[in-house]
């Protein structure tokens, strides 16, 4: 079930003389490239294959993003007939219903739409899928991603240019495909894709203390891709479960959501695991803090595995163990580490728990990294203890121009101050509510100063102190 492009096309060269109308930057995929019902991904079972090619595919191993390895059904009784994952793949294929639309993940050029030979490993598929419907988009900056099995029409044609979340098409099972789902490559340097020069990137990264496998079979490095911010909730770019059949969607937690699974003892029986990879504009030291949900049966030993990786694309790995039982409705801190900039540090979490561990669940949320330094500036500044408990959404949008707003909640009638610093750590703006009653409420902020003067672009710190409470939130203003 390799997908395998064995030809290029000479009529395709002249594209690349054409794309200098793009600009992007690394992370640069905005959204997910398939619409969800709603902020949820498709439930587990039907999620996505995102297993490291083997270069020893006779033995039944299977390799995890993390450096997990194991055999055949340990996650799926089926893993080793290609309906859940299997050995050599290049992608990331995401199962969903048939006729999801495919959208565009970020601005491009589209280089390749057809059901033709040239793009299908096995012309005329399984019968009766017919040819594979195949979409390779141009991103302007090296990068070019890749989409199989789509169902007929396809929205786009060769030299259409396209902007995030655009509607590429619908996904099916066309050409060398069992079931419905999107197979979702990224692929560095060249478009092309062929056994002698393979050039496809994992777009989450690896995270693993072993060397990156891509780095020997697919001539690239794994790199996260995807655009995040210092705040990651479920639903947001830089999250992502993996595996598992019983995963709890909860209405609860930070922003009225979390999930939850049976917590374990034992790494080898573990089914359900999430990663959180923020983007970092500065390095620096930070806090790192989860928000707890106030859930039944929560663990007192979760096992939090901190990875950083430095210049030279080495990880190293950390774990902390917090008690999920212990102020929940909060974000509590796992641990304060000097992290580097952009998207080089990743928070996984499993079911597996200590081994005195009690309780009976894992809980997975929204996970902050606060850069100390500002949080020192701002507590100079404020007079107040920085504890980072309102339940608050992050500021949209962000960056802005000239409008963004907070919305936040609290539990009861109080005065609430909303005070605004640059990044120097001057005060530029202050807003009171005295008295708000308990419930949701949303601050504006249209990037003036104290005398109704626009700002300049730059980064701001808007501050929501309620009573000894308070939450910072990072903005950026571009003009």
């Amino acid at each position: 079930m390799k997908k395998l492009f064995t030809k290029k096309s000479n009529q395709l060269t002249y594209i690349f003389f054409n794309l200098k109308f793009l600009f992007s930057q690394e992370p640069f995929l905005e959204i997910k490239p398939y619409q969800t019902p709603n902020f949820q991904q498709y439930p587990i079972s039907q999620n996505l294959d995102h297993h490291y090619p083997s270069s020893n595919i006779t033995d039944n191993i299977f390799l995890r993003f993390d450096g997990f390895e194991f055999e055949g059904d340990v996650i799926y009784p089926d893993c080793l007939t290609g309906t859940s994952c299997y050995d050599g793949h290049a992608g990331v294929d995401f199962h969903m219903p048939f006729n999801t639309p495919i959208l565009a993940p970020a601005n491009g050029y589209v280089l390749w739409a057809s059901f033709t030979d040239p793009a299908d490993p096995c012309p005329g598929g399984i019968e009766p899928n017919g040819d594979q419907g195949t979409i390779i988009i141009a991103h302007g900056n090296d990068y070019f991603s890749v989409y199989l099995h789509m169902n007929p029409p396809l929205n786009v044609s060769v030299g259409d240019n396209v902007i995030t979340g655009d509607t590429l098409g619908f996904n099916g099972n066309s050409g060398c495909a069992i079931d419905a789902h999107l197979h979702f490559e990224i692929r560095k340097n060249n478009w092309f894709f062929d056994t002698d020069e393979a050039w496809a990137v994992d777009p989450y990264g690896w995270w693993g203390n072993s060397t990156d496998p891509m780095e020997s079979l697919r001539d690239n490095i794994s790199e996260w891709l995807w655009v995040s911010s210092d705040l990651i909730d479920d639903g947001d770019n830089g999250f992502q479960r993996y595996q598992g059949p019983e995963w709890s969607y909860l209405n609860f937690g930070y922003d009225n959501d979390s999930w939850s699974a049976p917590s374990i003892d034992n790494n080898d029986e573990s089914r359900h695991f999430s990663i959180w990879v923020p983007y970092l504009e500065h390095a620096g030291e930070y806090d790192i803090e989860a928000f707890i949900p106030d859930g039944f049966g929560a663990t007192t030993g979760a096992i939090y595995e901190i990875v950083i990786k430095d210049s030279n694309n080495i990880n190293s790995k950390s774990e902390f163990i917090l008690d999920q039982t212990l102020n929940p409705g909060t974000f509590n801190s796992i641990a304060i580490l000097n992290l580097p900039s952009g998207s080089n540090c990743s928070v996984i979490l499993r079911d597996r728990v200590e081994d005195s561990s009690e309780g009976s669940n894992v809980y997975f949320d929204a996970i902050r990294f606060s850069n100390t330094e500002t949080a020192k500036v701002i507590n100079e500044n404020s007079h107040y203890p920085i504890q980072n408990h309102l339940l608050v959404s992050p500021a949209y949008p962000n960056p802005f121009n000239p409008n963004t707003s907070i919305h936040y909640e609290i539990k009861a009638e109080q005065d609430i101050i909303f005070h605004v610093y640059n990044s120097l750590g001057s005060m530029v703006s202050s807003s009171s509510k005295p008295n708000l009653k308990a419930g949701k409420h949303i601050f504006n902020w249209t990037a003036k100063d104290f005398d109704g003067n626009l700002l300049p672009s730059g980064l701001y710190f808007i501050v929501l102190n309620a009573g000894k409470r308070v939450n910072i939130s990072k903005v950026a203003f571009i003009k």
